[in-house]
């Protein structure tokens, strides 16, 4: 006998709910074991590969010598290796070889490369580019090292790089370096090293740094990124960290409905400098100086400065750009180009070479073979070669390089 038209209904209508609820449960544990995998696998990795990143009481961290790491993300699995001085490169002594012209590479992230085998780095490329080139043997080191700043970059060339007697050093200019140079904190808390500008004149202090506490943990780095559950559930978490940058109404309106947790209304501290945030000018001021610093600092060690700008993604991307103003709905006084035009003005003022990838990485970015990956902010193996042939020609324009162009500022 057939059912009553509503309780047919009712019937349906449990069988749609109890479909849903075991479709979210396969998906929730799905995500949890995902996540478990990825915990255990980064703690695997950090554990047979040793520290990758040490305290050091000036710098405030660098790469431990002679250790091997993998690393993995979502969109790359890559191995990297630092020599017993703590490049990321094959053995070096300080003493430059017989013949040989040096080239030294310090940056943060981008130029330590992490996200891309060792052969894939800018360095890496730039040396077998100058070597195939009519520049004679060139070495080119890789001095990056993860989340530093342009005030620590110029203390490790003062430190550690000028000993290896570079003819060329070039420093990768990334946005964020502006805020932590006149912070005493990285990215993720940690002390580090910073200088007060007064009248163009530099003061270093918080140094000497004090010693991480035993058992406080990882560095930079080194530690696992543990997701924590929204509402108890780990696929929701995901889905506000899918969305939020992607589909940022998407995200307001789940985040309305309480599935995700709600986006930061404003933008990020490091972004201050795309608008019109009031410590904007003394980041300037100090990091003007500290170019002017590092620039005559290679000079006594009879080596040349060149700057390479390293924009980030919506500097190159429109579809990104665009979703960075819906998300944090950005007003006229926010610009994608400040950066970049500042740091010209002040490159010009010192009589600095300026490179600018940004007209390869953006024809890049609108091609099968993206410069940016998706989901981590760094260069690809692209983004890295496309830098590389930016900078090429300065770089043998300094080295003076049988026909090559002279570097101007």
């Amino acid at each position: 006998m057939a059912l009553p038209r509503w309780r047919a209904m009712l019937v349906n209508l449990a069988l749609a709910f109890a479909s849903l609820g075991v479709c979210f449960l396969l998906i929730e544990a799905l995500a949890r074991v995902i996540e478990s995998r990825r915990v255990a696998e980064v703690q695997r990795v950090v554990k047979a590969g040793g520290a990758a990143i040490r305290f050091h009481p000036v710098l405030g961290w660098e790469k431990a010598p002679g250790t091997t790491l993998r690393v993995q993300r979502s969109e790359f699995d890559v191995v990297m290796h630092t020599n017993s001085r703590g490049l990321r490169g094959p053995e070096l002594e300080y003493a430059c070889p017989k013949d040989t012209r040096r080239v030294l590479v310090i940056g943060d992230s981008f130029a330590a490369g992490y996200y891309v085998n060792d052969d894939q780095t800018l360095a890496a490329v730039l040396e077998r580019r100058l070597s195939a080139a009519t520049c004679g043997p060139v070495q080119v080191l890789n001095g990056g090292t993860i989340a530093y700043s342009t005030d620590q970059e110029y203390l490790f060339y003062k430190i550690e790089g000028q000993r290896y007697e570079p003819r060329v050093v070039v420093l990768m200019f990334y946005y964020n370096d502006l805020l932590y140079n006149i912070r005493a904190a990285g990215p993720q808390g940690e002390p580090k090293p910073y200088f007060e500008e007064d009248a163009g004149k530099l003061a270093l202090l918080n140094v000497p740094l004090a010693p991480p506490a035993p058992g406080s943990g990882g560095r930079v780095g080194e530690d696992v990124e543990h997701v924590s559950p929204w509402r108890g559930s780990l696929a929701l978490r995901q889905l506000g960290v899918r969305t939020t940058d992607s589909a940022p109404r998407l995200n307001r309106w789940l985040a309305a409905l309480g599935l995700v947790p709600p986006a930061a209304p404003t933008p990020n501290p490091e972004l201050w400098v795309y608008g019109p945030g009031a410590e904007v000018p003394a980041m300037w001021r100090t990091t003007t100086a500290l170019l002017r610093a590092l620039r005559d600092e290679a000079a006594t060690h009879d080596a040349r400065l060149i700057v390479l700008y390293v924009p980030v993604r919506f500097e190159v991307n429109d579809a990104v750009w665009d979703l960075t103003r819906e998300r944090y709905k950005l007003g006229r006084h926010w610009r994608r180009e400040k950066v970049f035009e500042r740091l010209e003005a002040a490159c010009t003022e010192l009589g600095v070479p300026l490179i600018d990838p940004r007209r390869a990485l953006r024809a890049a970015e609108t091609s099968s073979r993206p410069a940016y990956y998706t989901r981590d902010v760094h260069w690809t193996d692209v983004g890295n070669e496309l830098a590389a042939v930016a900078v090429e020609p300065a770089v043998r324009a300094a080295l003076e390089c049988p026909g090559a162009a002279s570097a101007g500022p």
